[in-house]
């Protein structure tokens, strides 16, 4: 049976790994540069600087599992009840896939069934043909986005579902001297997070910090461009703030479908006659734990 999956984050990644056990033949497509969805990590150079989900908290216990054997495969290691990654959050996901099987850099922007195959096109007039199963892994609005004939009562729920956005500025300097008055940021009601990423990686010549938005200032601002929000973002701040900041180099970075709000009442969904799947993180639960159990219980379901 020929695979296709849309989508490279957690969700897509994990679903090709317990598929490729019984099929042979997968093409995952992932729209961005590389895997990760939020589980993302910048390079400079040799550093990493992981920009989304920075460190994994299990709240089950088939999550806290799954940590521990990437732990035992020397992805993450564990520090307490938290999981860090070694080398970059997002080799959770190079590890799950074989990168000859990937495709990146391609938007799927439609794809359509005929006689029981499906062929997909992506954002550029390419054509992928003769795909047996098509299974969805990204955010439901860019499904409901997408050129295809879906059942009336699975899309009207899919419109259901909510997501909160997530902006963040990543800072980065070669001076390891160089801090961030993190207390006093924090006075600012629009942040909401602040990981110094480069203490997890135990740095002596990098610094580097991700400050996190709050849901409800990013929400706010998604429909701008990352630059001007980034524009908006920093005038917030005094002039003694903003000259400290200046010393670093500053990447803006927003996700407008971070977290889901809403789930949908089920595990997943599969449909054997239009031979089309679709998990992630808005099924039964939410984010992590939601995209693990989703995604293992499609690959279960498929034959």
């Amino acid at each position: 049976m020929k695979i296709a999956i849309i989508g490279a984050g957690f969700s897509g990644c994990n679903l090709y790994n317990n598929l490729i056990e019984k099929y042979d033949d997968i093409t995952i497509f992932e729209k961005a540069r590389g895997v990760g969805g939020r589980l993302s990590t910048k390079y400079t150079d040799d550093k990493f600087i992981d920009h989304g989900t920075s460190s994994i908290t299990p709240l089950t216990d088939d999550l806290k599992l799954y940590c521990l054997n990437l732990a035992a495969n020397k992805i993450v290691k564990a520090r307490y009840d938290t999981f860090y990654p070694i080398k970059g959050i997002n080799n959770i996901c190079k590890f799950l896939i074989n990168e000859k099987d990937l495709v990146k850099n391609t938007r799927i922007s439609k794809a359509s069934l005929e006689n029981s195959k499906w062929i997909l096109e992506d954002e550029n007039h390419n054509i992928y043909k003769d795909f047996d199963l098509l299974l969805l892994t990204i955010p439901v609005p860019q499904i409901l986005q997408m050129k295809i004939d879906l059942p009336k009562e699975l899309k009207e729920n899919l419109a259901k579902v909510e997501y909160d956005s997530n902006f963040s500025l990543i800072l980065h300097s070669s001076n390891q001297d160089l801090k961030l008055p993190i207390n006093k940021l924090y006075e600012n009601p629009d942040i909401e997070n602040i990981v110094e990423n480069s203490k997890n990686y135990s740095y002596k010549d990098f610094s580097s910090y991700v400050i996190h938005s709050t849901k409800e200032y990013a929400n706010c601002v998604n429909e701008n461009s990352k630059e001007e929000i980034a524009e908006m973002f920093l005038d917030n701040f005094d002039d003694e703030t903003k000259e400290i900041l200046k010393k670093f180099t500053i990447i803006p970075h927003l996700w407008k479908y971070a977290f889901a709000k809403t789930s949908l009442d089920m595990p997943y969904f599969l449909n054997n006659e239009k031979n089309l799947g679709i998990c992630g993180d808005y099924f039964s639960h939410s984010n992590l734990e939601a995209a693990l159990l989703s995604s293992e219980l499609l690959a279960q379901s498929v034959s």
